[in-house]
């Protein structure tokens, strides 16, 4: 452009902001806060006992001081383990001097470590209702989600090609209503159902006009709002942190649960410290760790929802 300036002379000074500010574009709270239960563990490992459901009918009593015929009570147990998770950042004596007019990043960082530890959080809850969960009386039993191949049969997987015939699909009403569909067969309670899904898969029921503009489906408002609260019973939740399935990089798995059935076993919540460490030049750490476990309490209120984010 005629005039413009492109080169600054040397004695010009160059000025900084004077605050740190944090990137962003990253996913910064715990978003599946209140969408599960929590115990405080203490101990290496502690054991959910579960009493399961009996035979819905009564006996018919025919005669008068009938014999008795018991019935026993099945019973279940799961488990957590808490494991250790940290973050650890020096700062150096003299950067508070060397940063000129930045202030000295020891606030900042802790604030990004707390971050990264709700970040560790959503991950942990989310590989317990997608992954290997440990049940049996000493907790040896590796449990997994049962699938069905992709049809509605007893398993607790919407396959990737549900609802679309032959061919992979994204997120779709049909692959919901399945979902649905699924914990309602196994009288899962409708209050606190959770939708767990990445960026694409709202994408796609947005650009499905007919699903989301209908006036059977316009109290989505996904299309005004650019998001989803809440639809078919469940409660949405946006976030990048859903995994791909094991081996994909394009397959979503999206899930589906009842906040009952996803419990949380905390050794230790978010605990930030900081100290002067002699032996590294009289550096600033700020560390920051917490201990936890998760795991489903019963397959039959979590559903995985494979979603192809390719299509």
């Amino acid at each position: 452009m005629a005039g413009a300036i492109t080169t600054l002379p040397q004695h010009y000074e160059i000025a900084f902001d004077g605050v740190w500010r944090e990137i962003m574009a990253q996913q910064k709270e715990h978003r599946l806060a209140g969408k599960y239960l929590v115990k405080n563990v203490n101990g290496n490992q502690e054991r959910f006992d579960q009493m399961g459901a009996q035979n819905y009918a009564l006996r018919q009593v025919t005669a008068r001081a009938q014999k008795s015929e018991p019935s026993d009570v099945p019973t279940f147990s799961r488990w957590v383990r808490p494991r250790p998770y940290d973050k650890t950042t020096w700062i150096d004596q003299f950067d508070h001097i060397l940063l000129g007019n930045l202030p000295s990043p020891e606030s900042p960082i802790a604030r990004n470590h707390g971050i990264a530890a709700a970040r560790q959080k959503d991950i942990v809850l989310l590989n317990a209702l997608l992954g290997t969960n440990y049940t049996g009386a000493q907790g040896t039993t590796a449990t997994t989600l049962p699938t069905t191949g992709g049809t509605l049969g007893t398993g607790q997987t919407v396959g990737v090609t549900y609802g679309s015939g032959s061919a992979n699909s994204g997120l779709q009403l049909a692959k919901l209503t399945a979902a649905s569909f699924i914990m309602d067969s196994n009288d899962v309670p409708e209050e606190g159902r959770q939708f767990a899904y990445a960026a694409k898969e709202l994408n796609n029921l947005i650009t499905n006009v007919d699903q989301v503009n209908s006036v059977l489906y316009n109290d989505v408002r996904a299309l005004r709002d650019g998001r989803i609260r809440d639809f078919m019973g469940f409660e949405f939740t946006r976030t990048q942190l859903v995994p791909f399935l094991s081996g994909s990089t394009t397959v979503r798995t999206c899930v589906a649960w009842q906040r009952d059935f996803l419990m949380l076993g905390l050794g230790q919540d978010v605990m930030t410290k900081m100290d002067i460490l002699p032996t590294q030049s009289q550096a600033i750490q700020v560390y920051t760790c917490l201990l936890l476990d998760a795991t489903r309490m019963e397959e039959a209120g979590v559903v995985q929802v494979n979603c192809d984010e390719s299509v």
